[in-house]
């Protein structure tokens, strides 16, 4: 049996804390609803991208340092035995005025044996990137409903 691979990743958006769950929770829905959001992609190779099945809700989040938050928990499944299926938590602190996202989770490789030296090898290099190619564009969402909510409040 192989290891679980536990992996993080974390981007910057331009949005204040105090919204960045609920416009997490749009990109979310829309890529529970098999929106292009549910598309995961390794950045360096154009041709993998592949589109999951994901769920996600809302949990009280842990005290901790800063504000108390919820937590965003989610899950993909991959929808096929060549990829993993993967559990994470989306975290959200703030940050001189914006919001850092911080994206952890895991997954177990798939295909046994071969699977886990596949992973050692380049898989969760794959998988980080990823990750932190999902996190980006969490944040870039929040950064652009951000950026629309205050054209549209241009005096608050």
């Amino acid at each position: 049996m192989n290891a679980r691979t536990e992996l993080t990743a974390d981007a910057l958006a331009d949005c204040s804390y105090s919204l960045a769950e609920e416009y997490a929770a749009e990109f979310l829905r829309s890529a529970e609803g098999g929106g292009p959001e549910s598309a995961i992609r390794v950045p360096w190779l154009p041709f993998a991208q592949h589109r999951v099945a994901l769920t996600f809700g809302l949990h009280a989040g842990v005290p901790g340092a800063g504000a108390p938050h919820d937590e965003v928990r989610f899950h993909w499944s991959s929808g096929t035995s060549m990829l993993p299926d993967f559990r994470g938590t989306i975290h959200f602190r703030g940050e001189d005025g914006k919001t850092r996202v911080l994206v952890e989770g895991g997954y177990d490789a798939p295909l046994g044996v071969a699977g886990g030296v596949f992973d050692r090898l380049a898989g969760r290099r794959m998988a980080h990137a990823s990750l932190a190619e999902l996190a980006g564009r969490i944040a870039g969402y929040l950064s652009a409903r951000q950026r629309d909510w205050r054209a549209a409040h241009p005096k608050v």
